[in-house]
């Protein structure tokens, strides 16, 4: 028997979740679901354009028919450390790393992180590992992944969950700022 066995599984473990509360029954659920996708499409529309974005949709499911690599615009790895100032690069330039999900290597950019676009942050931690709230499983993270003191999740666009959890940040993202810059 492993001995990570043994340790208590976190307050957030899926399955332990799932055995204390009751289902969903709201009929509309899938409704809302519907709903914010649409409104995921316009808000990816306003920052693109609508003819980008139907591009960009087309040739995502081209690449995904050839099962090609994703490509992306991203500098050279930045390796930030903790403690580290960076700034959050503009709406257009995140979305020009994204693919047709609104994702970097699977890491989606949110509603709630747009607010953050342009402004500076103090790195707090590298993300090496998380662990999937849905298995318990423990994972390795392989792109470079930061979170910033401070920046942390509002909930409101998705449901106005209260958890405030981290947003995590991908390296292409962000852009390293010297200390005596103003």
């Amino acid at each position: 028997m492993k001995e990570t066995d043994k340790l208590p599984p976190c307050q957030y473990y899926y399955p332990d979740l799932e055995a204390m509360t009751l289902p969903d029954t709201r009929t509309a659920l899938p409704l809302r679901r519907i709903w914010w996708r649409l409104k995921r499409y316009v808000w990816y529309a306003a920052m693109m354009g609508p003819i980008k974005l139907v591009k960009k949709i087309l040739n995502s499911k081209i690449k995904r028919k050839k099962r090609g690599t994703q490509k992306f615009k991203a500098e050279a790895t930045l390796n930030l450390q903790p403690g580290e100032l960076v700034e959050v690069r503009s709406e257009k330039e995140i979305f020009a790393t994204l693919d047709h999900e609104g994702k970097l290597k699977g890491l989606r950019f949110t509603r709630e992180m747009r607010k953050f676009c342009g402004k500076r942050f103090r790195v707090y931690k590298r993300l090496e590992k998380i662990i999937l709230e849905a298995t318990g499983e423990l994972r390795t993270i392989k792109t470079p992944t930061v979170l910033l003191e401070g920046v942390f999740c509002d909930g409101s666009a998705h449901g106005g969950c209260d958890r405030s959890c981290f947003c995590f940040w991908r390296e292409a993202w962000l852009k390293r700022v010297n200390e005596n810059e103003k």
